[in-house]
């Protein structure tokens, strides 16, 4: 019988996250949602609490694709490359290489490269409610995101016309906030699963479950679950 340590069931809860993480991608969510999806759940066990996505275009110009828990709100901008270069702040001058590593000084800032046939195309932020103590653990888990994350913009990006664009759009349909726990839950009323079921299912209680069922209730703008269902195949959401 294998006999797993705290640590062993510690890699196999997070490996579980990141799957669960890239089966999310495949629903092409916005930059917003996963920007949020990162504070609220992947890396809100480590402190995170704000999360921005910016992208590299061929001309140096940086775009902010999305963001969550940023006063600024400068998503959906586009700096020219003499804009953000000249930018003090910590994002920039890591991204500058003006810090020795990717973490600003007060240790509660990281900002890790995204990747696309090894040239960096754009950056993923995160921001911690406190400084971190164990920066190396943290990054790791943060890296792991970034590596999906990296690859998804790659393959949701095609030239257009005018030079690059992101191609990261999705009819709006109201679904634009469901959570990764919400499109589990989705999943399931397509699948004609009760509450229980899915409670039983997540790991999460059957209060829970009513509380965000009536959230994608209110997201796609349908009164029960079998117009829930019907909207997630119309809009190919599940």
């Amino acid at each position: 019988m294998t006999v797993y340590t705290d640590r062993d069931l510690g890699e196999v809860a997070f490996m579980h996250d990141i799957r669960a993480f890239i089966d999310w991608l495949s629903y092409h969510p916005t930059c917003d949602e996963i920007s949020r999806a990162l504070v609220m759940e992947y890396m809100a066990p480590v402190g995170a609490c704000c999360a921005r996505i910016g992208r590299l275009h061929a001309d140096d110009s940086l775009e902010f694709l999305g963001e969550y828990g940023f006063d600024a709100g400068q998503a959906k901008q586009t700096f020219p490359s003499e804009v953000w270069r000249s930018w003090e702040n910590d994002e920039a001058l890591i991204a500058l290489g003006k810090n020795s590593e990717p973490w600003n000084p007060t240790k509660n800032l990281l900002m890790i490269q995204l990747r696309e046939r090894g040239a960096v195309h754009g950056y993923l932020v995160i921001r911690f409610s406190h400084p971190v103590a164990d920066t190396a653990s943290v990054e790791e888990i943060a890296r792991n995101y970034a590596v999906a994350l990296g690859l998804y913009l790659s393959l949701a990006h095609e030239p257009g016309a005018g030079g690059s664009r992101n191609v990261i759009e999705r009819i709006e349909t109201g679904s634009d906030q469901l959570t990764p726990r919400q499109i589990s839950i989705l999943r399931g009323m397509v699948e004609g699963k009760t509450n229980h079921e899915l409670a039983n299912e997540l790991g999460f209680s059957v209060s829970t479950i009513r509380h965000e069922t009536m959230r994608i209730y209110q997201a796609l703008s349908v009164s029960d679950r079998k117009e829930a269902a019907k909207k997630a195949l119309s809009l190919a959401l599940i």
